[in-house]
């Protein structure tokens, strides 16, 4: 089946019934009408008359006049179109603005000044005109295409919202998403390649008011921004709200779907969910932030699906529910899955509705560290954030009915001891003044509060917690939370019991099987045998005392000499250090991330500090002693560094401490670490840091994607020993796993954390966090299906090969010529990659833990496989690129000792040294040289088709029936082949009489447009020959000037010119297509340049 009848007939089918008007320009060809698209030219990406009428529609006076003038609309289109000097995301960002906000000079019905202008009406989405037009070419002069064609374009107003690339498996594409993902680069001349070789290609300004970026191949369809990496595209894995037989409040929903092609795949859902107009118009307006990351990066970031449905299920509760426990409720998404955002498109949410606009809004939070980070959320929200500082100001700013965003620490809600007269003091002695007797108080009894509580379980139980309660009675108190208290044994502390059922759940795995976050690896490690002793001796102690508080068990071990310096002793930490500098060096900083270690306490951090930077410097020196040092591996490891992030202490503490604070202030170490390893430029030398040491600081709340291990040094208990995991489980490029390395023995506290769930709660944590050698079952299961893959295929020996069992040369070429003569099916090609680089990244776990060596042989062969299958047909999708680098250096390796480098691209079609390539591939193999044959002329024509149209289908007519000729004679096929690779060398031989040959080349391309590839009427032939001659000396006139290409207004007047001609020479045939004519002359002249001006 087609790519059109796969995905986009059914894509546009499903909008139509959601409400959009669908212009479907069919497939196949290059549009030539414009005004099919609803415009005046091919250099328009914006639908002007449709805007005009839709935003003047929607801008009534009270009376329901229409009161834009046309000068108006045309300065708010300019608003929109005119972004210069800015950049894609600079101008996005500027567009988002004008969404909300737009404005003119004056409404000279009302006499208003400045009014406020609606280009989307959010309010009532269905009064905004909706269009999808497929097949919507945009033309491009000066790039390196002329036009760039997006499969689907989502417009509001005129306004291009939504860009859809749909791919399909085709001879060359095995992987269709990363084929789309790349076309929606180049759309955007986003490719760095391109950059780089100073070239530009597509229109940055179809992307200026850019939502929603989406490739799909029907089966799996996904979204992003126009920042997205290719890892950060999403699924849309539900519909909310669901359709309206599905609710049991009897509210209308997204309405059902019939799935066009019978089965609902991702597209569909992501079609439903996403893109049905009233809930798009609304992710647009609540639902986008644009933002800076920990790395320095400004990103636009769009709501995933669990973050929508959390934050309209809060808002309809807020609207169905009586009483404030029927308002309240937990959020329960797991860590890494965008609470603090989730709470953001909240607040825009009621910001948004005209009936909940007046709530006041309270995010609470509990932690110092995470005041700035849940700040800078804050201000994603929009107008004044009100950050109180003191309770005194909590009690002010908050008993007002003022409907602001306030943000607060939870420990405000406290009130400071009472002073106590000097004698009484004395009389009290040691002990402290009593605590008053006073309660905290209502601050403000209004009904019309949301309390939005950052990770609630850490405060829910405590004095704090039932404070809060008491100052807000009446208010609504929502919990978001990754790691609730669910047990009994937490008895009221219970999260659901302090803040009502659960709205929504968002679990770990959930998570991992969305791509949302990472599985984690734990492995268990010990320095010496004191390590193990210390921990049975605590492992016992808080078995005995585990009622107790900790601050009771502090003090009873410090009673009994158990204290923390065994865990501050410097041999022990040196002999940690080592261990762990092996272990980094060894598995994480081949694929360049980064780690965290987390100490017993501030001295102990110092110390690790120290013992890192010495393990570092002996590892160095035993590199540059072996007798083949790797240079690259040594310039890496100089170039890392060691922070210290402590807290600040006002008493006196030791000038060491002092001194790593002072130098993690001028390394301005915590965003440095953030950012990843820029090994080449001097400049930036302190993206080195490698490893962040830390004590109790940024163990939560703290987000770098660039973390991958962190070794773990420290009791941590419960949801704190969850949560710090949770650092490491972050996605990015080519990261497929988070890692802890455990030095302390949490195996027990890991048991004791997941016991505060319930079974089916704890197993969802357990099968998210997995010992490193329990990839090694998955291992295996992938290495079986690769082979079972082949086999299926009829591939009888390919497990012997794999093993090198076969016992000579000639029996492994032959499995070799069978496994990749069977990859010749684009499915099963596609497959092979698929199940190869998962194979791979597990692997790529593993090593180099020895129980990943008997593995290694497979990841060369199957390697080497695909490198096979990759040159005979031609398929640049296939690729193990993210597969991990040390799986992929063992590849590499392997295909260099066989004389194949994998960084030259494959030999091309026109080389000198291809028939002798090909020859040595086969290896006297008939099939195996005519399939590479065959794909590389396919190839050599698909890519260079647009040179020389009509050549190219006749070299492509001329091979198909060569190898419906030939059937299974291979040898015949490869020899004919091969004689039609000298016709592809020598180009167009042929003139037609009276003709040059570059008056042939568009003569032919002419008969095909015109006359439909068919033969030319006798009355016509010699006008037309005449036509193209007088064309082409046209052409060669006016193109042999400096940059021609790149001036649109010399291209539109030569496009006019043999417009002109073709009019003025009264052939029929040509006259019904004129304009259409001339684009193609003149795209097909711009790919000829050289040979027309030669």
């Amino acid at each position: 089946m087609s790519e059109y009848l796969h995905v986009e007939k059914p894509f546009l089918q499903q909008l139509a019934a959601l409400g959009w008007k669908v212009i479907d320009q069919g497939q196949g060809f290059i549009p030539s009408d414009p005004s099919k698209s609803l415009r005046t030219s091919f250099r328009e990406w914006f639908l002007a008359e449709v805007f005009r009428d839709a935003v003047r529609a929607i801008n009534l006076t009270p009376d329901g006049e229409s009161w834009l003038t046309d000068r108006q609309l045309d300065d708010l289109r300019d608003q929109i179109l005119r972004q210069p000097n800015r950049t894609l995301l600079e101008a996005n960002e500027t567009t988002q603005g004008l969404f909300l906000k737009a404005q003119v000079d004056r409404n000279d019905v009302t006499g208003e000044a400045d009014p406020v202008v609606k280009l989307i009406d959010f309010a009532h989405p269905m009064r905004n005109q909706f269009h999808a037009i497929n097949q919507l070419r945009v033309d491009t002069p000066g790039c390196v295409k002329s036009c760039i064609i997006p499969d689907i374009v989502l417009f509001v107003n005129g306004i291009p919202l939504v860009v859809v690339e749909a791919k399909i498996g085709d001879p060359n594409t095995a992987n269709p998403l990363h084929a789309a993902y790349e076309q929606l680069l180049r759309y955007r001349n986003g490719r760095p390649e391109t950059i780089k070789a100073g070239l530009r290609e597509g229109e940055p300004r179809l992307f200026y008011t850019n939502l929603l970026l989406v490739r799909t191949c029907g089966e799996k369809a996904e979204f992003g921004s126009i920042t997205s990496g290719h890892e950060h595209f999403y699924a849309w894995k539900d519909i909310w709200p669901p359709p309206a037989e599905g609710r049991q409040d009897g509210k209308s929903g997204n309405q059902s779907c019939t799935p066009p092609l019978g089965v609902e795949r991702e597209q569909e859902k992501l079609i439903q969910g996403l893109l049905a107009p009233s809930t798009l118009v609304d992710v647009l307006r609540t639902c986008t932030v644009f933002m800076d990351t920990d790395s320095g990066r400004r990103i636009k970031v769009v709501c995933r699906y669990q973050q929508y449905r959390a934050a309209r299920k809060i808002v309809e509760r807020l609207r169905a529910g009586k009483t404030p426990e029927s308002r309240s409720g937990v959020v329960w998404h797991t860590q890494g899955s965008g609470k603090s955002l989730t709470m953001v498109f909240v607040a825009r949410m009621l910001r948004a509705a005209s009936d909940l606009e007046d709530f006041k809004i309270l995010l609470v939070n509990d932690r110092v560290d995470l005041e700035e980070q849940l700040a800078g959320t804050a201000k994603l929200i929009g107008g004044k954030v009100n950050v109180i500082e003191s309770t005194a100001q909590l009690r002010e700013h908050l008993s007002t009915d003022a409907s602001d965003i306030n943000m607060v620490m939870v420990h405000k809600f406290t009130e400071r001891n009472e002073a106590v007269p000097l004698m009484v003091a004395d009389a009290l002695g040691s002990y402290k003044a009593a605590p008053s007797g006073k309660t905290f108080g209502v601050v403000n009894p209004s009904d019309r509060i949301i309390l939005m509580i950052d990770e609630a379980h850490r405060t829910q139980g405590s004095d704090l917690g039932d404070n809060i309660f008491e100052a807000f009675p009446n208010a609504t108190r929502i919990a978001f939370t990754g790691t609730p208290l669910i047990t009994e044994q937490h008895g009221t502390k219970r999260t659901v019991k302090r803040f009502g059922e659960y709205i929504d759940t968002y679990k770990l795995m959930d998570a991992v099987h969305d791509g949302a976050t990472l599985q984690i690896l734990y492995e268990g490690r010990t320095a010496d045998t004191a390590i193990k002793d210390k921990h049975g001796f605590d492992t016992k102690f808080e078995d005995l005392f585990k009622e107790r508080s900790e601050e009771e068990i502090l003090a009873i071990k410090k009673k009994y000499g158990a204290t923390g310096d065994l865990l501050e002793a410097e041999k022990r930490i040196e002999a940690i250090a080592m261990d762990l500098v092996e272990h980094y060096i060894d598995n994480i900083l081949p694929d360049g991330f980064k780690a965290q270690v987390v100490c017993h306490s501030k001295l102990a951090a110092i110390r690790y500090q120290k013992a890192i930077r010495l393990a570092l410097a002996e590892r160095i020196e035993r590199e540059k002693l072996k007798p083949e040092p790797d240079a690259e591996l040594i310039r890496r490891m100089e170039f890392l560094k060691v922070g210290v992030v402590v807290s600040s202490d006002p008493t006196n503490e030791p000038a060491a401490i002092t001194e790593a604070r002072k130098e993690a202030k001028r390394w301005n170490v915590v965003e440095n670490f953030c950012r990843p390893f820029d090994f080449d430029d001097h400049d930036k030398d302190l993206t080195g840091i490698a490893f962040l040491v830390v004590c109790d600081m940024l163990l939560t709340g703290f987000d770098a994607p660039i973390e991958q291990v962190m070794y773990i040094d420290k009791k941590l208990r419960e949801h704190n020993l969850l949560q710090a995991i949770a650092r490491v489980n972050r996605v990015a490029t080519n990261k497929h796993r988070g890692f802890i390395v455990d030095y302390i023995g949490l195996a027990n506290h890991l048991t004791s954390a997941l016991s505060i769930y319930s079974e089916e709660d704890a197993q969802d944590i357990h099968d998210g966090l997995k010992s490193a050698l329990s990839e090694m079952p998955i291992l295996e299961e992938r290495y079986q299906r690769l082979l079972q893959h082949f086999i299926a295929a009829g591939v009888g020996n390919i497990a012997a090969f794999i093993k090198g069992q076969l016992g000579s040369p000639e029996a492994d070429v032959a499995v070799i010529h069978a496994a990749v003569g069977a990859m010749k099916d684009i499915k099963r090609r596609a497959d092979f990659e698929v199940y190869l680089k998962k194979f791979l990244q597990s692997l790529n776990l593993i090593l180099p833990n020895p129980a990943g060596h008997p593995y290694r042989g497979a990841a060369r062969r199957f390697g080497y496989l695909l490198r096979m299958v990759k040159e005979r047909y031609k398929d640049d999708s296939l690729n193990i690129a993210d597969a991990g680098e040390k799986v992929k250096a063992l590849i590499n390796e392997h295909l260099i000792d066989l004389g194949i480098n994998p960084k030259i691209p494959p030999v091309e079609l026109l080389s000198d040294e291809f028939i002798s390539h090909v020859r040595k591939h086969s290896q006297g193999n008939d099939e195996a040289k005519a399939s590479e044959m065959e794909h590389a002329i396919r190839k050599h024509c698909t890519v260079h088709f647009d040179e020389d149209p009509a050549f190219y289908s006749t070299l492509s007519e001329k091979m198909e029936k060569l190898i419906e000729r030939h059937r299974d004679n291979w040898k015949a096929l490869s020899d004919d082949l091969e004689q039609l690779r000298t016709e592809v060398i020598a180009g167009r031989t042929d003139v037609v009489e009276g003709l040059t040959k570059e008056a042939t080349t568009f003569y032919e391309y002419v008969l095909q447009l015109a006359y439909d590839g068919g033969k030319v009427p006798p009355g016509d032939q010699a006008p037309l020959k005449a036509l193209l001659l007088r064309i082409v000396e046209l052409l060669q006139d006016t193109i042999d000037v400096l940059d021609f290409w790149r001036k649109p207004v010399e291209v539109k007047k030569l496009r006019g010119n043999i417009d002109t001609e073709i009019l003025l020479a009264n052939i029929a045939a040509l006259s019904a297509k004129h304009e259409r004519l001339a684009v193609e002359i003149v795209k097909l002249a711009e790919k000829r340049h050289e040979e027309l001006v030669k």
